[in-house]
C-alpha cells in the first residue's frame, strides 16, 4: 500500500524547496515535456515511432525528462534501462533539444566510440535539428571565412555561444579546457575505469562542471556487471525511483515484474515442449500479468493505460538529495512487448542458462548482472535420483580399500531440524566412507513451535529417540544426533535476534534437557569458523547452560554444489527416487529437489562480495541437509579413517 511517506520523503522536498527559494527568478520557459510535445517531430521511421512526439507515449520518462529543467536543483538524474525504452529518444535528445532553444548552457554528449558519436550526431542530432526547429539556432558559418565549421556532426555552435561537443569517454582530449552546463554520458557502462592514468574517467568528466552552480549530468545507460556497473552505483546513489501502476482491476499500486517460483502474482505464461528438439516454446496468446493483490490477470492491452495513470515512488533515501535515479524496466517500455520478453525468458531455461540469462536479465529487466559462482538445476539431480525410497537405506557391500573391508553404503544416521512457526522438518541423512551422504527421510511434524508442550515437539523427541533403520540386517541402527536451528525463535515471532542471552528460547529448552541426542545451532554470517562448526557458549535464563554450536553454511554450501552433479567419487549426495505420500508410493516431488537446489552463489549488487542468495522462496530442505551434516561433524566424522568406519560397520553386524 502507498502511503504519503514512501510517495516521496518529506525531508528530501524540504530540502528542495530551500534550494529553489535561495535561485534568482528565471526566465519564464515551459516544462521540458511540454516543449517537446510543441516542438519535437520524429522523422519517418520503418522500424519505430515516427510522427508528433507525444508525452502520453512514454509516460514513465515524463518525470526524468522535467528533472532535467534549469529550475529543477537535481545535479545527477540516472536512469538504468532496458533496450527499447525510448530513453536516447525521449529523455537524451528531448532534454538536449531544450537547452539548445533556450540558450540554457554548453552540452557535452557522451557515448561509447568516437565513431558512435559521430553516427548519433549525423543520424540523431542533425534530424532533431532539422525536424524540430532548431535549424534557425544553428551558427554554421564563420564570420571571417564563411566556411562551414562551426557545424559538423561532433561539434556545433548555437546562438548565445551554446556549443555542443559529442565524443567518447576515452578522448581524453576532447574533455579538457571546456566546460558544460548539460553533460549527458550515453551508455555510461562503457565508460573505461581510467584515462591514460589520470584517475577515474567518470570524475574526469564530471570536472567539466566545477565551475558552474547550475548543472546537469544525465546518465542513461544498460547495466553490466552489479560490482562494475558505473550505472548501478549512480543509481543506487540516487533515490532509487521504481514506476508504480495500478492494476486495471483493482486499482492497487504495484512495481510491474515477472511471476517467481512461489509467487502467485507477475507476467505469466503457458508454455509446452517442442515436437523437435524438446525445448520449452510459448504457447501463443497466453502471456498475461496476475495482481499481486487481487490475483486477477489481465493482458499487455491494459499496459497503456496503467503506464498512464502510473507513478514513480522513491525506494530511498539519497545522503544528497540532489540525486535523482530511475529504474526503467522492459515490462514498463511501450516498445518492448510482454511477449518478447517472455520468449527470451524461456531461451534462458527460465535462468539455468546463464550466458542468456546474463543478457535477459540486462536487456530485458533493465537489471544489473550479478555474477554467479555455483548454480545447479533441481531437473539434474531428479533425473540423477536413485532407486530407493524415503524412509529407507539403500543397500551396500562389503568392499577392500588399502588392505581394509569397509561397507561402502550409509552407516551412521544424523538429522537436522528446520523451525517454522507452524511446523517443526527433520531430515534424516546416513554418512559412510569417502564422505559419501545418503538422505533416507524427511519428516513434517506440524504443531505450535512456540509451545513446548505442543504435540510437535513431542513427536519429534519421539522418532528421534525411538526410530530406528534396517543396515546390513541389523535394525538398530539410531539417529546418533540431531541439530536444530536456533536461528529462528517461535517465541518471539518473524523476528530473528542475534543475541538470545537472557531470552525465552524455544529450541534451547528443548535442546538443554536432550543433550545426548540435540544440539543448538545456529548459520555464521561473518568470517570463517576454521572448520565446519564451533562452539559457542550461551546462557540459558529458563533452564541451565547450553552450548550452541556456529555453523559454516557457505562453506558447506560451496561444498554441496561443488559434487552435486555427481553421481559417484568422493562426497556423492545420494538422494531417493521414491517417496510415500498418503501411503502410495511415488516418485519423490518436485518440490522436494526445488528445495535442495533453490540457492546460489552469486555477486552482491551492493558490495561486490559472493553471497549465497535464495532463487526459491523455500529452501527448507538444503538448510536442514546442512544441519545433518553439523551434526555429523559434532561427531568428527568427516575424519573417520577406513579403520573407524570398519570398526563400526562390524560393530553394527555384531562381529
Amino acid at each position: 500500500m502507498l502511503t504519503a511517506q514512501s510517495i516521496y520523503q518529506q525531508s528530501q522536498q524540504d530540502y528542495v524547496n530551500a534550494y529553489l527559494d535561495s535561485l534568482p527568478l528565471s526566465i519564464s520557459v515551459p516544462l521540458i515535456s511540454e516543449w517537446a510535445e510543441e516542438n519535437r517531430v520524429l522523422p519517418p521511421d520503418p522500424q519505430g515511432y515516427s510522427g508528433k512526439w507525444l508525452a502520453s507515449m512514454v509516460p514513465h520518462l515524463v518525470q526524468p525528462l522535467n528533472d532535467c529543467h534549469p529550475d529543477q536543483p537535481y545535479t545527477h538524474i540516472t536512469n538504468i534501462k532496458s533496450v527499447q525504452s525510448a530513453n536516447t529518444v525521449s529523455l537524451a535528445e528531448n532534454v538536449l533539444g531544450f537547452w539548445i532553444k533556450y540558450k540554457i548552457g554548453s552540452t557535452l554528449f557522451l557515448t561509447s566510440t568516437k565513431n558512435m558519436a559521430n553516427v548519433r550526431g549525423s543520424a540523431n542530432i542533425d534530424t532533431m535539428i532539422d525536424y524540430s526547429g532548431l535549424a534557425d539556432c544553428l551558427k554554421p558559418a564563420s564570420n571571417r571565412t564563411g566556411k562551414k565549421n562551426k557545424d559538423n556532426s561532433l561539434y556545433k555552435e548555437f546562438d548565445g555561444g551554446i556549443k555542443l561537443m559529442m565524443t567518447s569517454y576515452s578522448s581524453i582530449a576532447d574533455l579538457k579546457s571546456n566546460t558544460f552546463n548539460l553533460i549527458i554520458e550515453d551508455e555510461l557502462d562503457e565508460c573505461p575505469p581510467q584515462l591514460k592514468d589520470q584517475g577515474d574517467t567518470e570524475m574526469i568528466i564530471e570536472g567539466r562542471t566545477m565551475a558552474l552552480t547550475n548543472y546537469k549530468i544525465l546518465q542513461i545507460s544498460t547495466s553490466s556487471g552489479a560490482g562494475g556497473s558505473r550505472i548501478y552505483k549512480n543509481f543506487l546513489k540516487g533515490d532509487q525511483n521504481e514506476y508504480f501502476v495500478p492494476c486495471p482491476h483493482c486499482g492497487e499500486m504495484q512495481i510491474l515484474q515477472l511471476k517467481k517460483r512461489g509467487e502467485k502474482y507477475g507476467l505469466t505464461h503457458k508454455s509446452e515442449k517442442g515436437k523437435n528438439d524438446n525445448k520449452r516454446k510459448l504457447i501463443p496468446g497466453t502471456v498475461e500479468y496476475v495482481c499481486k493483490f487481487c490475483e486477477k490477470s489481465f493482458m499487455e492491452s491494459k499496459k497503456y493505460d496503467m503506464l498512464r495513470n502510473g507513478i514513480w515512488i522513491p525506494q530511498a533515501t539519497p545522503d544528497d538529495p540532489l540525486r535523482r535515479s530511475y529504474h526503467s524496466s522492459g515490462l514498463i517500455s511501450p516498445f518492448l512487448p510482454w511477449e518478447r520478453i517472455v520468449k527470451q525468458f524461456i531461451a534462458s531455461d527460465y535462468g539455468q542458462d546463464l550466458p542468456v540469462f546474463k543478457d535477459f536479465t540486462i536487456n530485458y529487466l533493465g537489471n544489473p548482472w550479478l555474477n554467479v559462482g555455483k548454480s545447479g538445476k533441481w531437473e539434474a539431480l531428479k533425473k540423477r535420483a536413485e532407486d530407493y525410497t524415503m524412509g529407507e537405506i539403500p543397500k551396500g557391500a562389503v568392499v577392500n580399500v588399502s588392505g581394509v573391508d569397509v561397507y561402502d553404503g550409509g552407516l551412521m544416521l544424523f538429522g537436522g531440524v528446520d523451525v517454522q512457526g507452524d511446523r517443526l522438518e527433520l531430515l534424516v541423512t546416513a554418512f559412510g566412507i569417502n564422505g559419501n551422504k545418503w538422505i533416507i527421510d524427511h519428516k513434517i511434524f506440524f504443531g505450535d513451535t512456540k509451545n513446548l508442550d505442543d504435540a510437535c515437539w513431542k513427536t519429534l523427541h519421539d522418532f528421534v529417540y525411538e526410530k530406528r533403520y534396517t543396515i546390513c540386517g541389523s535394525n538398530n541402527n539410531a539417529i546418533l544426533k540431531c541439530a536444530i536451528d536456533a536461528g529462528y525463535n517461535p517465541i518471539a515471532g518473524d523476528k530473528r535476534k542475534k543475541d538470545f542471552a537472557n531470552k525465552s528460547h524455544v529450541v534451547y529448552d528443548f535442546v538443554a534437557l536432550r543433550t545426548d541426542r540435540f544440539m543448538a545451532i545456529m548459520g555464521n554470517p561473518g568470517k570463517p569458523l576454521g572448520g565446519i562448526i564451533a562452539k559457542k557458549k550461551i546462557s540459558d535464563s529458563v533452564t541451565m547452560l547450553t552450548d550452541r554450536y556456529m555453523v559454516d553454511v557457505s562453506m558447506l554450501k560451496e561444498s554441496i554444489y561443488d559434487v552435486i552433479g555427481s553421481s559417484e567419487g568422493y562426497n556423492t549426495i545420494h538422494v531417493p527416487k521414491w517417496a510415500v505420500y498418503e501411503g502410495t508410493k511415488q516418485e519423490a516431488s518436485d518440490e522436494f529437489f526445488m528445495q535442495f537446489m533453490s540457492e546460489r552463489l552469486q555477486e552482491d549488487p551492493k558490495t561486490g562480495k559472493m553471497v549465497w542468495t535464495k532463487i526459491r522462496n523455500r529452501n527448507e530442505i538444503l538448510d536442514i541437509f546442512i544441519y545433518s551434516i553439523a551434526a555429523a561433524a559434532f561427531w568428527n566424522v568427516q575424519s573417520y579413517s577406513m579403520n573407524n568406519w570398519s570398526e563400526y560397520y562390524y560393530g553394527l553386524i555384531g562381529e
